[in-house]
C-alpha cells in the first residue's frame, strides 16, 4: 500500500475518480477546510512547532538579516520546505533555507481542524488528501500553480522553482524577536519573503495559465478545458448535517 508522501508521486495522469470528494464539496466547503488547516498550522508555528502537511512542512527557523544599527538582526523566519521525495521526483530546485534535521515535523491534527469547523474527521482528511493529489498533478504536468494558505501566504510553483511568500501579518506574528519589521524595512532579501502583489513570482504567470488552489480554479480557458474533468462542482447544494457534520 502506498502511504504518506509517496501517494503524491504520480507516475501517470491523475484519475478523476480519485477526487470523488472534491467533486461533491462546494468551493466554499473546500476553502473552509483549508482555512481551518492554515489557522491550525499558524498556531503551531507560533509555538515553534514544524508542521508536515503531506507534501512538505512549515517551520520557523532562526535567521540573520542585513539590517539594523549594527548591520545585522536576528529574526524568526517562517519557511516552507517541500518534501525531499517530492522535490527529487518532480525535479524541483532545492530550497535555499532548510528545516534543521533535529527539528521534529508534526503531522496535522485532523481532529482539531475538523472540530474547529464542525466537519467530520474523514471529510477533512479526504479533502486535504485530494487537494494535495490535485497539487501533485500540477507538478506532474509541469503547470504553474498558486496554493493559497489564508493565514500563512502563497505557495507558488514556476517551472522548477518553489516559492513560498508569507503574508506580512503572518511573518510579524511568528517572530518572537520583535526584529522582523526593521528587518523587512532594511533588507530587500527578507522583504522578498513577503507576498506583495506585483512584486513576487506568484504574480508572474505564463500564457498557458495558472492553477489556483484550494478553490480549484484556472487562470485561462485553455487550462480549464484541459482539466475540467478534475474540477469539483461549484454550485452543488450543501450536504445535510448528518452527512458531514458531527462525530
Amino acid at each position: 500500500m502506498v502511504t504518506g508522501v509517496f501517494r503524491y508521486l504520480l507516475l501517470k495522469p491523475l484519475d478523476p475518480n480519485e477526487l470523488s470528494l472534491l467533486k461533491e464539496l462546494t468551493t466554499s466547503e473546500i476553502c473552509r477546510v483549508w482555512d481551518a488547516t492554515s489557522k491550525y498550522v499558524c498556531r503551531q508555528l507560533q509555538e515553534k512547532k514544524a508542521v508536515d502537511i503531506g507534501i512538505g512542512s512549515f517551520a520557523v527557523v532562526p535567521a540573520r538579516v542585513a539590517a539594523g544599527k549594527d548591520g545585522v538582526l536576528d529574526v524568526d523566519k517562517p519557511i516552507f520546505q517541500m518534501s525531499q521525495h517530492v522535490q527529487r521526483f518532480y525535479k524541483l530546485k532545492k530550497p535555499k533555507t532548510k528545516i534543521p534535521p533535529e527539528v521534529f515535523e508534526h503531522p496535522l491534527n485532523l481532529k482539531e481542524i475538523a472540530e474547529s469547523i464542525h466537519f467530520r474527521v474523514p471529510i477533512v482528511k479526504q479533502c486535504i488528501h485530494e487537494t494535495l493529489l490535485f497539487f501533485a498533478e500540477t507538478l506532474r504536468g509541469k503547470q504553474e500553480v498558486d496554493f493559497f494558505f489564508s493565514s500563512l501566504g502563497i505557495l507558488s510553483v514556476r517551472g522548477q522553482e518553489v516559492i513560498m511568500n508569507f503574508f506580512d501579518s503572518c511573518a510579524l506574528q511568528l517572530d518572537a524577536t520583535d526584529n522582523m519589521l526593521p528587518a523587512l524595512l532594511g533588507d530587500p532579501e527578507i522583504m522578498n519573503l513577503i507576498a506583495l502583489r506585483g512584486k513576487n513570482k506568484f504574480t508572474q504567470r505564463s500564457e498557458d495559465g495558472c492553477v489556483i488552489l484550494p478553490r480549484i480554479a484556472f487562470e485561462d480557458p485553455k487550462t480549464y478545458r484541459q482539466l475540467s474533468s478534475l474540477k469539483p462542482r461549484r454550485n452543488s447544494q450543501p450536504w445535510g448535517e448528518g452527512a458531514r457534520r458531527g462525530t
